[in-house]
Parts: C-alpha cells; structure tokens; sequence
C-alpha cells in the first residue's frame, strides 16, 4: 500500500510571500516599509509664525497711526483669502498631500517641497540671498525702531509689519496649493513695494533733506546722533527698495514662477545662474 503525501495550497496565502513545496513550506517575511512621520504645523510651524506674529504686534504698538487699516485689510485679508480658496478651489490640496502619503514622502516645506520645488534651498547663492533678506528686510529694521527717533521708527513701520505678516503667511500655508503658496510671496511683494516700502523710502529722502537743512543751523553731539540715524535709514530705506523690486520682478517672476510650469507645453529655459534670469548661450537656437 503505497501513500502519497499532497499538500494543500491555501488560496488566501500570497505565494511571493509564502513559498509551498511538496516536501517542505519555506516562509519569506517581507521588508517591513519605512514609515516616516507627516509633517505637522502645530509642531514644526506653529512656532515661527507665533514669533513672527508676535513681532508684528510689537511693531503695530510702537507704530502710532503709521500702519494703516489698508495695510491690515491686504495683510490678513489675503491670507483668508488663500485659506478659503486652499479649500473651496482646490480641496484642501488633497490629491498632492494624497499622493506624497501613498509614495511614503515626508513633507519638507523647507527642504525639497519648498517654494520653486527645492530647486533653490540648497544652493550657497539662494541660502546667502534668503539671509541678505531677513537681515535687510526685518533684524535691521526692527533695531532701528528700538534704538532710531521716533519719526524714523513710524516710519519704517508699515514696511515691517506687512513683511512679518508675509513671513506668518508663508509659514501657515506650506500645505496649501502650489498656485497659492507662489500668490503668497508674489502678492505680498506687490503691495510692500508699492506702497509702504515705496512711501518709507521717499519719506526717508525727505526727511534726510529736512534733517541735512537743520544741522546747518545747529551743530551738536547730539544732532550728529540723529543725522547718523538719519542717513541711514535713508540707505536702509532705499536698499529695501531695490531689493524688493528685484526679488519681485527678478527672482519671483523669472526664476521661482517658471519652475511650476510644465516642461513639455512649455519649455523651461535653463539659467546659467541660481538668481539671475539670465539662460545658458548653448541652450538658445535661432531659427
């Protein structure tokens, strides 16, 4: 009497995971997936934007009536307005967020996921320009209106309180639609260089001049003191300007915008440099 030895294949069983032989059942245990943690606001931005937030209210207190209401309606009222159509317009930027968790990719708003799609964030050139800015654009400022005279701190104010809130609105929408999330920096830009940055930096030549014509008059420690404060919140005012205009027309525009579009229905043009819009002379043909 010969018996024969059959082995029951389970139909429930994947057999690339679970191997079968007539003889013996071999198990093959699969590589367990990296799991890496969702980026969280409450952990990793909800601190910067109280900082700047906070900022912000310091400089709204020593401002007087310099900060206007029209200031304030443009400052939160985009920032709402990006929120709502964050939600209404493109569903809470779901199927990009969808999409980054079904490929297990960590959201790095300050890494490869940051504005111009991490082409920027890493090169010395970008890293220098981003620091030029903060110390030009909010620590300088923010040390003049402790230590400058008045008529200089509430002047400068607007300019400032407008930047921090951009910088609170950059921070609060890194989850948002790429479209919303370049709005941010373009539209704040705007309004900054064309108003208040625009009115300090007139204001700040005038008030050089007034200044220039008074010393004239009385010579003193003193009016030495605020001529110093004087002349350099007129370079202060001016380099903002020129900076502004720049970042705006020059790298917002021409560098950081073109990174959105889609390669193939339109073209990107390879820049020989990180923040200059100028193209490599290999890559222009003419026809």
């Amino acid at each position: 009497m010969t018996a024969t030895n059959t082995t029951a294949v389970n139909p429930w069983v994947n057999p690339t995971i679970t191997g079968t032989s007539s003889n013996k059942t071999s198990k093959t245990s699969a590589a367990p997936e990296q799991i890496l943690s969702e980026y969280s606001f409450a952990r990793e931005g909800l601190v910067p934007c109280t900082i700047f937030a906070a900022l912000g209210y310091g400089v709204h207190r020593h401002s007087g009536d310099a900060i206007t209401n029209q200031d304030w309606i443009f400052s939160i009222g985009f920032l709402l307005y990006v929120f709502a159509a964050n939600a209404i317009a493109f569903n809470g930027n779901q199927l990009q967020l969808n999409q980054w968790k079904q490929r297990n990719i960590r959201f790095q708003p300050m890494g490869q996921h940051s504005l111009g799609r991490g082409e920027f964030i890493t090169e010395p050139s970008f890293l220098m320009y981003f620091a030029v800015s903060k110390v030009l654009g909010v620590l300088v400022p923010l040390v003049m209106m402790v230590a400058a005279p008045t008529e200089i701190a509430t002047m400068l104010a607007p300019s400032l309180a407008v930047l921090l809130v951009q910088a609170v609105a950059e921070q609060s929408t890194v989850e948002c639609h790429d479209v919303l999330r370049m709005a941010v920096p373009i539209a704040y830009s705007t309004y900054r260089l064309f108003g208040p940055l625009q009115v300090w930096a007139v204001a700040s030549y005038d008030l050089y001049l007034d200044q220039a014509a008074g010393e004239e008059e009385e010579e003193s420690s003193r009016s030495s003191r605020s001529s110093m404060y004087h002349v350099l919140n007129l370079g202060v005012a001016w380099a903002n300007l020129l900076f502004g205009a720049y970042n705006l027309f020059g790298f917002l525009i021409l560098r950081a915008l073109p990174v959105y579009f889609d390669k193939d229905e339109t073209p990107r043009v390879e820049m020989a440099y990180t923040l200059l819009p100028i193209p490599k002379k290999n890559n222009i043909k003419t026809i």
